[in-house]
Order: structure tokens, then C-alpha cells, then sequence
């Protein structure tokens, strides 16, 4: 197992990405298409982000993965209600 360190500004930079592309997408995107494409933008940058906090996650800590993917998805979905009420 190698020993990494967390790349936290790293990790923020993804963090942040997915939220942009996400409104983005939820501008250039009909809402019922829109709802498709968000789960997967949430799952690509936070596994992203999570890989950046937690390098070498171990496999029998893999219920952090879903974890920190229900957190990102339901950070999105918030943003969107904000996004979509404006």
C-alpha cells in the first residue's frame, strides 16, 4: 500500500468543478435531461474529489466511497433547488 499524502486544494478544485459543470449543464440542459447528467457529474467528481482527500482508500473502508458520493449528490441536488427557484 503507498502512503500519499491528502491533496486538499486539489480536492476543493474538483469539488468546485463539479458544481460549476453542474450548473452549467443545468442552464444548457432541459430539467428532465438535466436530472440524468447530474447523478453522473456528482458521482465522476466526487469519487474525484474523495480520491484526493483519501489516496490508497482501502478497499474494506469502501462504504466512504458511497458516503462521500450520497454527500456530493445531495450537496448538488441542494444547489439545484437554489438554481432552479432563481
Amino acid at each position: 500500500m503507498t502512503i500519499e499524502k491528502p491533496a486538499y486544494v486539489t480536492a476543493i478544485a474538483f469539488g468546485i468543478a463539479g458544481l460549476v459543470l453542474a450548473w452549467i449543464l443545468s442552464a444548457i440542459l432541459p430539467p428532465n435531461v438535466y436530472h440524468v447528467f447530474s447523478g453522473a457529474v456528482g458521482a465522476i467528481f466526487g469519487v474525484l474529489m474523495i480520491s484526493r482527500l483519501w489516496p490508497a482508500l482501502p478497499f474494506g473502508k469502501a462504504h466512504m466511497w458511497g458516503a462521500a458520493l450520497i454527500a456530493y449528490n445531495i450537496g448538488l441536488s441542494l444547489l439545484e433547488k437554489v438554481w432552479l427557484a432563481s
